[in-house]
C-alpha cells in the first residue's frame, strides 16, 4: 500500500516530469491546503478578505508554484511532507501579496 506521503511525492514528480494531467492532480490535491493557508494567513494578519480574494490569492501561489518550469517544486528536497513545505511557500507568498495591497 503507498502511503500518502508516497502519493505526494508522486503528484510532485509528475509534475516535474511534464506528464500528462500532472498539474491537475496537483492543484486537486493541495487546492483545500492552500485556501486554508490563505485564510489563516489573512485572519492572522487582521485583514478582511473576499472569496474572491481568497480565489486570486491561491491562483497566484498555483502559478508561482509552476513559474519558471516548476522551479518552485524542483526545490522540494523530498526530505518533508509535500504540504508542509507548500504550507511555508503558500505562506510567504500569500503575506507578500497582502502587504502589497
Amino acid at each position: 500500500m503507498t502511503s500518502l506521503l508516497e502519493f505526494d511525492y508522486s503528484v510532485v514528480r509528475a509534475c516535474l516530469n511534464h506528464e500528462r494531467y500532472a498539474w491537475e492532480d496537483f492543484v486537486d490535491r493541495f487546492m483545500d491546503l492552500t485556501l486554508h493557508v490563505v485564510e489563516h494567513t489573512a485572519e492572522r494578519r487582521g485583514q478582511r478578505i473576499d472569496d474572491n480574494e481568497k480565489i486570486e490569492l491561491c491562483e497566484a501561489i498555483f502559478r508561482a508554484f509552476r513559474y519558471n518550469d516548476y522551479q518552485l517544486l524542483r526545490e522540494f528536497s523530498f526530505h518533508s511532507a509535500v504540504s508542509t513545505y507548500l504550507t511555508v511557500v503558500a505562506r510567504r507568498i500569500a503575506c507578500a501579496l497582502l502587504a502589497a495591497e
